[in-house]
């Protein structure tokens, strides 16, 4: 193979959360490289980058794009890939790097050490979060001339890159990349939005320039010592100068010529270094068709090829990344099966063989464990609650003989969900008896769940079903078994397993297979089995494991310490047999046998040792924990907890008025920390405002969708009825398309000298807000700042946040100042504070959701903001609040105890008296379960598919408004829907003709909108559509009798989960329901409980 070998490295757009961890858990070389990169990262940021892009919470087709995480993750990631490869035997004659993929370049040239370049790639992306607004990229599948020769695209957004002749990349701001995203849409033009957060290779990002330039001034560089193909000169260059860094970001991207310009030179074997082998599919479309240059990726986002290891170790460069040596000793493994093996006869002759087993089988049922597996009279095998017991005392059984037989002991056990109860049993971590006393409970809370369903899936990867099921919002599907590489069993709700069908049909299931269940196993609505569960197993004691059993949870062996978490969390997590499989795979040359009443492991069996590769892990990174060292640490902690000078006894009182930051009541004369979140439509009335005020807390109206002159009128009545200590505030929702709409309303706000809003649904800074900001500020004789007008941000997005951490954006200052909009005093105190005095992190809740995890969402927020606060040297603190979810003090306790300094309800405000919406939708509330709820296109954000929660119980606003979006989808004009359902629509949904609804929606448009509404049929498909979003919205809250059905309530968990805590008490009804007498009985009685729980914590039980 005498052609040269050239690495190529990517840039931003190609990464993805657990890339190359495939790749990290085997191969010790990329490894030792990664975790050398992260100890560099962390010595200069204190994070660790592979904290985040390994997170066992986050999968391939999570959104990662953070620019401070994703810059040194894709740098990291190629640059550990080029050594290993370098170390294994496959050393490059050339680099060629595209954008960020430069740095790597760069290193692995020898231009720069590994750390220099590591720190030059996050001081960029530093510069980028200081100084830029966000933005984004797309990737647009179609010759050049298209983007020429369209006005909008050339005038919205910059042309950054050719990748190939039909393939080009347009970078710009957030609102532009969406108007371009309409536009190809209305022109069937394929794209992908990149995972990016700022519009790299454009001028948006020019205001980091100086500072990024600044850096790279003191920076050294060396001389390339393998030859370096540069992606933004477009050929081979044997020097750089100092600004060579800035402009690989900021140039356009000219991968295409460099690679044209290689290829009339020779032949070459490309090797894609990128996590995603995306230049490897541009190198291909770029080799002209007489090369015989050949073109691999290493990585992609379905793990390592090593397919293409082999076929270079078979020519001689280089050895197996993948292969460690395998262990020589030939192993088995028992493998357990779980439901599904039973059937009439199985266990035969062992109840007799093993009569005594038998008869304490017997005893612990209360019935005939014999009678019942092998004649079945009453037709009961087939239920959870019998068969689980029957199936674990049968494979018991079938362990036992075999080890009678034999007298082999296996080296390793494993079972499929229930089956891995008989390996603990096998592994001495139970005997018979207490096993089967556990499986029993476990199978009568099991049987208890109803209204679930489970379907097989066949034919489609783990990776092709976690897009499907984002990409067609069907987040409330869980994965319940991942049996192997192609057989994966979804878990959820029964009527949504059926509904899926369709679509995982259409993106290419091979079959779809409902199963004959009652309940969602292996999923999140098994949580109340699993709590129960928890407390029947706090009976028992274990004993200590002589066998290594294969945890279904983590497909790794059990720790000592983990059994009793381990089989409560299994109830409710996905079974991981495929990567059980490969791990135990891993572990030398391995006998599998199935001991069970009939061989249904062996099918996936042999397909996971087909079509999937072993998984070695070190031995040292699987060492189970000493109990011993176990109790140390316990023992430290409570002594750390409880130190001899403070003893436990004088720990301060905990009540409802002292939880949360003291500031923050300070600052805002509450009694509580506790805040009502807007509602929009007035929802959050100017009543419930008041009466939250008056009881010491902080309420916000809703302001969203109500006219001026009633705002107006509510500040009035606000003002009138609250005295001057009682704290309120107004919600400023942002409207990117109507920034005439937010002057107005902060004339409004500054008029009556409003003091607090809640700044929601922004994703950048507007003018309007920075002036509000900057009323009032002014600077001291000792240069202390006094802020009069107070911002809470509610963000769900970090780099939203990082906007309302830093001060405001320069251009926005100078724009204010030019235009005599604010003082050039009032101008240097926006310089010096953040925009935001407070944060609410907002989980996924009722109304527009991003759907995120609090669990997630805020240790990330208060690490942002402590970064930020000392990056720009504030010297007060920034509180960050929790909102979603929380309807319980269960919840707000977990809220408080993942840093929050205050929390915000919303939904469970809405079925109250003071709330602005109809009785009936009340009624609809009261009723409400946490499963009760459903996502839905959002109306005002309709074309884009973004998402509300909405009440979906007795409703259905859901189903139908899904199905306008759907249609919205598959068709560009009203005209070519079909007849039936065009009928439907308009005499079931709208009561009205499309003429009749049209005419109605052209009496509000502005002549600019109408234009655009009669110049394209799918515009006007779509504002025919969104009127029954606001239709359905008046409805409800008129209380509308004729169309109840469809009512659009806006609405979370968090309500059902709280009528479910009132219920049976004098709050059931929500006409003996306040909203201040809900605010004050939540944070008492979350008081109590976080009193409990500390206590728990530090052993006083």
């Amino acid at each position: 193979m005498d052609k040269p070998i050239v690495f190529m490295f990517s840039g931003q757009g190609s990464q993805y959360f657990q890339m190359g961890k495939e790749l990290f858990d085997q191969n010790p070389s990329f490894r030792r490289w990664m975790l050398q990169l992260d100890r560099s990262f962390t010595s200069i940021t204190g994070q660790s980058v592979l904290d985040i892009l390994y997170d066992p919470r986050k999968t391939k087709g999570d959104i990662f794009n953070h620019t401070i995480h994703t810059h040194p993750a894709i740098f990291m990631l190629e640059y550990a890939l080029a050594q290993t490869l370098i170390e294994s035997g496959i050393r490059p004659t050339y680099v060629l790097g595209s954008s960020l993929g430069e740095f790597a370049a760069a290193a692995v040239a020898g231009i720069l050490d590994a750390e220099q370049a590591l720190a030059a790639v996050l001081k960029q992306a530093e510069a980028f979060e200081s100084n830029c607004v966000g933005g984004g990229m797309l990737a647009v599948l179609a010759e050049p001339a298209v983007y020429e020769n369209s006005i909008l695209l050339k005038n919205e957004t910059e042309l950054v890159g050719v990748n190939y002749h039909s393939h080009f990349v347009i970078s710009g701001g957030r609102v532009q990349i969406q108007a371009a995203e309409r536009f190809l849409k209305e022109h069937t033009i394929i794209f992908q939005q990149l995972p990016v957060s700022f519009a790299f290779h454009s001028s948006l990002i020019d205001p980091a320039e100086q500072e990024y330039k600044a850096f790279l001034s003191t920076q050294r560089q060396m001389r390339p010592t393998i030859s370096f193909v540069s992606g933004v000169k477009g050929r081979l260059i044997n020097e750089l100068d100092s600004d060579y860094f800035w402009d690989v970001v900021r140039q356009p991207i000219r991968f295409y010529e460099a690679m044209k310009a290689m290829e009339q030179e020779r032949d070459y074997i490309y090797l894609d270094i990128s996590p995603s082998g995306v230049l490897s599919n541009f190198a291909k479309r770029i080799i002209p068709s007489d090369s015989h240059s050949e073109c691999y990726a290493i990585l992609s986002s379905y793990g390592v090829h090593v397919e293409v290891m082999d076929r270079l170790q078979r020519a001689g460069k280089g050895k197996n990344m993948l292969s460690k040596g395998r262990k020589e000793k030939k192993m088995t493994t028992f493998l357990f099966p779980g439901q599904g093996s039973q059937h009439k006869g199985m266990g035969e002759t062992l109840f007799d063989e093993f009569a005594e087993v038998t008869a304490k089988a017997d005893e612990i049922l209360g019935y005939s464990i014999k009678e019942l597996c092998l004649e079945d009279p009453k037709k009961q095998l087939g239920s959870t609650d019998f068969t689980q017991p029957a199936l674990y005392i049968v494979n018991a059984l079938i362990y036992l003989k075999k080890v009678k037989d034999t007298g082999k002991q296996p080296d390793f056990v494993a079972g499929h969900s229930l089956g891995e109860y008989n390996a603990l049993f096998a592994a001495g971590a139970f005997d018979f008896e207490t096993g089967l006393r556990i499986v029993k409970k476990r199978g009568e809370l099991m049987a208890k769940a109803t209204g679930g369903g489970m379907a097989a899936v066949m034919g489609l990867s783990e990776e092709q079903i976690d897009v499907v099921l984002k990409q067609n919002g069907l987040t409330s599907i869980d994965v319940a078994n991942y049996n192997s590489p192609s057989q994966i069993v979804l878990s959820g709700r029964k009527e949504e397993i059926i509904q899926a069908q369709s679509v995982f049909e259409a993106a290419g299931a091979v079959m779809y297979i409902i199963l004959n269940v009652s309940g969602a196993f292996h999923s999140r609505y098994m949580e109340q089995a699993k709590q129960e569960f928890g407390d029947f197993l706090e009976q028992f004691s274990f004993g200590s494991l002589t066998i290594p059993v294969i945890s279904n949870v983590t497909a790794r062996p059990y720790k000592q310490c983990d059994i009793k978490p381990n089989v409560m969390e299994q109830i409710t997590s996905s079974v991981k047999w495929t990567e059980t499989i490969r791990y135990l795979m891993g572990k030398g040359e391995m006998e599998f046998e199935e001991i069970g009443p009939k061989d249904v492991l062996k099918k996936l069996l042999n397909t996971i040792r087909r079509d999937a590769t072993p998984l070695e892990i070190d031995e040292e990174d699987e060492q189970p924990g000493n109990v011993d060292d176990v109790q140390t640490v316990v023992t430290s902690i409570q002594s750390e907890l409880q130190p001899k000078n403070h003893p436990i006894s004088s720990m301060g009182e905990v009540t409802a008025s002292s939880i949360g930051s003291q500031e923050f009541k300070h600052d805002y004369g509450l009694k509580y920390a506790y805040v009502v979140g807007a509602m929009y439509k007035g929802i959050s009335s100017k009543e419930l405002v008041v009466k939250v005020g008056k009881a010491g807390m902080l309420g916000f109206f809703g302001s969203g969708g109500v006219s001026m002159d009633n705002i107006e009128k509510a500040i009035q009545y606000i003002q009138r009825e609250l005295k001057a200590n009682e704290a309120y505030g107004m919600n400023f929702l942002h409207h990117p398309d109507k920034p005439d709409l937010e002057e107005k309303t902060i004339d409004l706000y500054l008029k009556y000298g409003i003091t607090v809003i809640e700044a929601s649904s922004f994703m950048s800074l507007t003018p309007a807000l920075v002036r509000y900001r900057a009323k009032g500020l002014s600077l001291g004789i000792d240069k202390t700042i006094t802020i009069r007008n107070k911002i809470i941000a509610k963000v769900s997005r970090p780099e939203v946040a990082a906007a309302f951490l830093r001060p405001a954006p320069e251009r926005i200052i100078e724009k204010l100042l030019q235009e005599r909009k604010i003082t050039f005093e009032e101008a240097e105190c926006l310089r010096k504070i953040p925009m935001a005095d407070d944060l609410c992190v907002e989980a996924d809740s009722g109304g527009h959701t991003d759907q995120g995890s609090a669990y997630a969402l805020m240790p990330a927020m208060i690490k942002l903001r402590d970064e930020m606060m000392k990056q720009h040297g504030y010297s007060k603190k920034i509180r960050v609040g929790a909102a979603g979810g929380i309807g319980t003090p269960e919840a707000a306790v977990a809220a408080f105890m993942l840093g929050a300094d205050f929390i915000v309800t919303g939904s469970i405000n809405q079925c109250t008296v003071e709330a602005g919406t109809s009785d009936a939708a009340k009624e609809l509330l009261q009723q409400a379960n946490v499963q009760d709820m459903d996502y839905a296109p959002a109306g005002d954000m309709f074309e884009i598919g973004a998402k509300v929660q909405v009440l979906k119980k007795g409703l259905f606003f859901p189903s139908r408004a899904n199905k306008l979006y759907d249609l919205y989808r598959q068709y560009n004009s009203l005209d070519e829907i079909d007849e039936a359902t065009k009928k439907r629509i308009q005499e079931k949904y709208f009561k009205k003709s499309f003429e009749e609804v049209y005419k109605e929606v052209i009496a509000y448009k502005t002549p600019q909108e109408l234009e655009k509404i009669e110049r394209n049929p799918k515009n006007k498909m779509a504002a025919v559509f969104k009127w029954y979003f606001a239709f359905s919205n008046r409805l409800a809250i008129s209380g509308s009798p004729e169309q109840k059905v469809d009512y659009q309530i806006h609405c979370g968990p968090a309500l059902g989960a709280f009528n479910q805590w009132v219920q049976g008490t004098a709050l059931e009804n929500w006409k003996d329901r306040h909203v201040d007498e809900i605010g004050e009985m939540l944070m008492k009685e979350t008081a109590e409980l976080l009193k409990k729980r500390i206590m728990s914590f530090i052993g006083n039980r």
